[in-house]
């Protein structure tokens, strides 16, 4: 806190167009050593967590992106053929985009805890990227499991009502990020 004591009281001097008008600063600030060193260890600690789950983040969406490919491979080896191939080659490429989206969203809340490490402040934009993703994720499997499964009327109305939910969420999601602009945007 500081404070600024100015002496304008002294008789016959006028405070605007006298030279002798004095302004002291006093600065009033206590020294708490135990509380200066706290939030430097507790700050220095705070980037040390951040840095270890954004490690683990990326190995998280290596070792994702690693299982999507052997996924896919491993459903193709060998090359199914006969009546039921397309529902099977189907059903692995559609899971396979739906492992990639996953690896995104991994990879977007990486990049969110990079953004917080080099600036220590949060965005608002990646976590509407992330729940856009993760919507059209759930759309990608509830195609690839109607395009795969007979099912009844009963799970085909509540597959119809949970792509509506997903469809209303990339909207109201995208429609957020375009109101919202650059207050969005990330800072370098």
């Amino acid at each position: 806190m500081s404070n600024i004591v100015t002496d304008t009281n002294e008789p016959g001097h006028n405070s605007d167009s006298h030279p002798q008008h004095q302004t002291h600063v006093q600065d009033h600030k206590p020294h708490d050593s135990i509380s200066h060193f706290s939030a430097l260890l507790l700050e220095k600690s705070d980037s040390l967590i951040y840095a270890i789950v954004g490690f683990c983040f990326f190995l998280g969406g290596l070792f994702a992106l690693g299982y999507s490919f052997w996924d896919f491979g491993h459903t193709l080896y060998p090359f199914p053929t006969g009546s039921g191939a397309t529902a099977i080659v189907a059903g692995a490429i559609i899971k396979l985009v739906s492992d990639l989206l996953l690896v995104l969203i991994i990879m977007e809340v990486l990049g969110t805890v990079i953004h917080y490490l080099k600036s220590h402040a949060t965005s608002l934009r990646p976590f509407l990227f992330i729940g856009i993703i993760s919507a059209t994720r759930g759309i990608l499997s509830i195609g690839a499991r109607l395009s795969v499964e007979n099912v009844n009327l009963e799970e085909f109305n509540r597959s119809m009502i949970e792509l509506g939910v997903n469809a209303l969420a990339i909207l109201a999601l995208g429609i957020t990020l375009k109101l919202l602009g650059k207050m969005v945007e990330d800072h370098p």
